[in-house]
Order: C-alpha cells, then sequence, then structure tokens
C-alpha cells in the first residue's frame, strides 16, 4: 500500500505572536518544518509527502523546501483553507492514484519520531484508522461559568495527537461526509469517529509537543538538545573497560554493559500571579506586588529543578511524589520538596551534578536575588554554588508571561550515579 503523508501546515499561529508562520520560526538553527519534514523523509514506510501552507505560501515555501537537500519525498507544496480542516480537505485532493494509506500530521510537531510514525501507519494497514495519543497525566475538571461542574475519571482519558493515518477511502468519506453536514472538528479523528469506524489508539510520547507559544519552541530546543546528546552518546565507540556480563534474567547473546554514570533531565513549571501570596523563587521571598498561586508556596524554580532531577533519576515527577490533592503539602516550602527529592536521589543511587534553571517572567527583575537563590539551591542539593546556574528572560510581552498573568520555569540537571 502506497502511504502519503499530509503535512498541515497553513494555521496563522496567532497564540505565537511572532508574525509570521510559526513552522517556520528557527529551532536549533532551522525552521520548525525541516525538522518535521525530516522525520519523514527517513521513514521508510512513507513513499510521499504534500506540505498545505497558507494561499500567499505556496511560493516561498515550494523554493525553501528545495534548498533543504536531505528532503527528497515532497512531492507538493498546496494551499491550505480558512480552517485546519478545509487544509486537510484540500490536501486530500492533491493525493496519487496510488496512495492507499494517508498520514496527517501537524507541521508545528517536529519532535515526532520516525519509528512512531511507522507505528500509526502499520495499525492503519491492520485497523483502518489509527491516533497517536498519550494518557492524560493531569486531573482534568469539566468547568462552566468559571465553577467545576465534575471531574472526569483520569484513567479513561487520553490526549490526541499527530500523526494520525487512515486507509484512503475512510478519511475521504469523514471528511467529505463533515464538510457537507457543517461539522467544525478539531482534528481528522474526530471527522472519523462520525462515521462510525473504531481507531486504534497508538501510545505516542510527551515530548511529541505541538508549537504554539513562544514557551513551547523554549521546551523544544531543550528536548531536541537531549535528544541529540543521546543520539552522541549511543553512537560513542564502546569502552575498552571489562564487560560486567549479562544482566541477570537476561537472554544469552544479550549482554549489557554498564549504564552511564551521567544522566540528564528536563524540568518545567507554571503557575499564575495572584494578588495576596509572597512571591517565593528559588527558596527567596522577593518583593512585589503579586505571588504564585498553588497547592504549596508555588515556588516554580524549585519545582522545575525538583523535577529535572526526578526526571534524570527516572523516578516520575513532581506532582506523583507532591500530589496537590494532599493537605499535607499545602502551603509546603518547596525547600523541604527539594530536599525530598535530594533524597529520593540518593536512595536510588544518584548525587546531583549540576542544574541549570531559566526563569521566564515580564517582571520583578531578580538580578538583586539570584546568589541567594543559588546559595539556597547550591546548600539544599549539596553541590558547590558554581554548579548551580538561575537566569530570567522576559517574553517581549507574548503570551501569558508576557501579559503578566504566570510565571515559568524550565531546568535542565545532570546526576551522577554513586552505586548499581
Amino acid at each position: 500500500m502506497s502511504v502519503c503523508a499530509l503535512i498541515a501546515a497553513a494555521g496563522a499561529g496567532r497564540r505565537m505572536g511572532a508574525g509570521v508562520n510559526k513552522v517556520f520560526l528557527p529551532l536549533r538553527g532551522e525552521p520548525v518544518l525541516r525538522h518535521t519534514l525530516r522525520a519523514f523523509e527517513v521513514c521508510d514506510c512513507v513513499d510521499d509527502v504534500i506540505v498545505i501552507v497558507a494561499p500567499d505560501e505556496v511560493e516561498s515555501t515550494r523554493s525553501l523546501v528545495g534548498t533543504w537537500g536531505e528532503i527528497s519525498r515532497v512531492r507538493g507544496v498546496v494551499a491550505g483553507g480558512a480552517t485546519r480542516q478545509e487544509s486537510v480537505l484540500r490536501g486530500l485532493g492533491h493525493l496519487g492514484a496510488a496512495c492507499e494509506i494517508v498520514v496527517v500530521h501537524d507541521g508545528a510537531r517536529p519532535l515526532i519520531r520516525p519509528c512512531t510514525i511507522s507505528r500509526v501507519v502499520e495499525a492503519a494497514r491492520t485497523f483502518g484508522a489509527a491516533v497517536v495519543a498519550v494518557p492524560v497525566r493531569d486531573t482534568t475538571k469539566v468547568v462552566r461559568g468559571g465553577e467545576v461542574v465534575t471531574t472526569l475519571d483520569r484513567d479513561t482519558l487520553w490526549a490526541a495527537a499527530t500523526p494520525q493515518a487512515f486507509r484512503r477511502g475512510i478519511i475521504e468519506d469523514a471528511h467529505r461526509a463533515g464538510a457537507c453536514d457543517g461539522v467544525q472538528a478539531t482534528d481528522d479523528s474526530m471527522l472519523v469517529e462520525r462515521t462510525g469506524v473504531r481507531i486504534k489508539v497508538i501510545q505516542g510520547e510527551y515530548a511529541n509537543i505541538k508549537i504554539t507559544t513562544p514557551e513551547d519552541l523554549v521546551v523544544a530546543e531543550a528536548l531536541l538538545g537531549a535528544r541529540d546528546e543521546k543520539t552522541a552518546h549511543d553512537l560513542a565507540p564502546a569502552a575498552t573497560e571489562p564487560s560486567l556480563g549479562p544482566v541477570v534474567g537476561q537472554a544469552p547473546g544479550h549482554a549489557v554493559g554498564p549504564a552511564p554514570p551521567i544522566r540528564v533531565g528536563l524540568g518545567f513549571d507554571v503557575h499564575r500571579l495572584v494578588p495576596g501570596r509572597p512571591l517565593v523563587l528559588g527558596g527567596v521571598v522577593v518583593p512585589f506586588d503579586l505571588g504564585l498561586e498553588g497547592h504549596s508556596d508555588a515556588d516554580v524554580i524549585l519545582h522545575a529543578i525538583a523535577d529535572a532531577i526526578l526526571g534524570a533519576c527516572g523516578l516520575g515527577d513532581i506532582g506523583h511524589h507532591f500530589p496537590d490533592t494532599d493537605p499535607a503539602f499545602a502551603g509546603i516550602s518547596s525547600t523541604v520538596i527539594l530536599e525530598k527529592v535530594r533524597d529520593l536521589a540518593s536512595e536510588a543511587g544518584f548525587v546531583v551534578n549540576n542544574v541549570d534553571a531559566m526563569l521566564l517572567a515580564e517582571r520583578p527583575r531578580i538580578a538583586a536575588h539570584v546568589s541567594a537563590m543559588r546559595a539556597t539551591v547550591a546548600r539544599i542539593l549539596r553541590v558547590p554554588v558554581e554548579q548551580v546556574s538561575i537566569k530570567a528572560t522576559t517574553m517581549e510581552g507574548m503570551g501569558f508571561v508576557g501579559r503578566g498573568e504566570g510565571m515559568a520555569c524550565y531546568a535542565t540537571c545532570s546526576v551522577r550515579r554513586t552505586r548499581e
């Protein structure tokens, strides 16, 4: 079965606030779209790719893609419509006669892995329709009029993403029916559901984020950097040290060497600014007329650092260990949380090597308080202060941070294994 991928990239990207289609914004020095297309280029199961952009971007996109020497499967760049649904419908009109499986993917999801594309295509061959999704990790509420109506069962909730793959007849019929009935769907699988076709769910990766806001670009930069580091490690020559032999219970012929002594983690946290709360950042009270809202003291910097440490050690996330539904953690100082995370890492056989945190905040300026923050973090983690980095940047008035509605923080850390 011939497989054609439709890359939906005609969005205006208003939430990005960049004045340009977000798929053309730079990500690690290259347009977002190039990263996306590269994943489909190296996926053996995809035969053709059609890129769908805004009508006034067709020629410039065609020229740009033509300069990317490693991209050879793009068979066409076509004009989309006023909505994503209309754009995909137009893309369906450009499929070649041999196409039997259609894969639809957001151009603004540049971290998709080729293996995930292959899995969803194979599922579509077998079941007719398949969607990539991940289990919802947050407690989800139904809200009306600013009040909670009910809480949904998190164990049954999945967040749908792309790619989504379908047998050609299924997706074409679904789109035509949706257009005829005036249905406005938020993704292609929603249209297919209406026709009664059962859709196979393929578990994807949380890293397969969609670039929607400026903050997403920062996350994508960090995730791609971590991925590049892992690739470099995996491709490095084997160590000359003696092998430790096979792992107990491992089948013969599958010997595994020692785990790498250094591991890297990524953390993120966000909180809303509200009146009547102290602003605590990096374990330091910063004078300001607003504070961060949260179950604890909502120290966004320490929360991000704690999440990075837990991630590096493979210990889950901060919400798992310190749920906001547990009254025991109400109002707790985040320095206590970080101390507990340090101890969890130690129990798992790791010590922190270094941390680097980036606060996103329009105001106040924190330069005068950074030294105290670094000293606090260094004391808790028991590392030299020079191995702690805390810095801040504004969002130039863009997004919720730029409007002064909240603060966010990204953190990375490396941990060192102390025992097997």
